[in-house]
């Protein structure tokens, strides 16, 4: 069934392409610090309600409008093989890789990295600053510090923050996560 723009909703149309062209992912829901909970997010439900138009749209000016079933996300890309020779991709696993390599080095569930009341803390961060080998990384990404680090996932929607340097991981965050654990344990068998 084809869906003429008029039916559309124009205003949250223009705030999906603002979202893709800054480099985020619409996720399912989003973490608003204020009512402390996840929130749906209209801009997804628009998505999805209207897929076949959003992707014949992005397809009409370059893009690929992607539809992560599992992760609950959708992103653009430029073609279909861009997004693993995508600096900023590279960024953003690199980042949470080595959240996740702490977390796991500390005996704790990657779950909890999008449960609000564990989560990611100052300690943590504090903990992840100490450390050369993560810092090096964050160097070589070229990131100045760990709160730019923190600010480059959140300004993606990979990370939400909860409160003061406390912060959640999206469900695309932790999709990316639990797609590299699952590459890892393929490779080590």
């Amino acid at each position: 069934m084809t869906v003429s723009f008029s039916q559309i909703n124009m205003l949250k149309s223009q705030k999906i392409y603002a979202t893709f062209v800054n480099g985020k992912v619409i996720t399912k829901q989003f973490y608003d610090i204020y009512q402390q909970s996840f929130i749906e997010n209209t801009l997804y439900t628009e998505l999805f309600n209207n897929l076949d138009h959003f992707t014949q749209l992005y397809q009409h000016i370059g893009y690929y409008l992607n539809f992560n079933v599992e992760g609950e996300f959708f992103y653009i890309s430029r073609s279909e093989v861009e997004e693993d020779a995508d600096t900023n991709a590279t960024k953003i696993q690199a980042i949470l890789l080595i959240i996740a390599r702490y977390w796991v080095d500390k005996g704790f569930d990657l779950d909890d990295l999008a449960t609000p009341v564990i989560g990611l803390n100052r300690s943590a961060l504090d903990d992840i600053a100490d450390q050369a080998i993560y810092n090096d990384i964050r160097k070589a990404l070229g990131i100045e510090t760990w709160d730019k680090a923190m600010t480059y996932l959140m300004d993606r929607n990979f990370l939400y923050l909860c409160g003061d340097k406390h912060y959640i991981l999206s469900s695309a965050g932790m999709y990316f996560l639990n797609r590299h654990v699952e590459k890892y344990s393929e490779e080590s068998l």
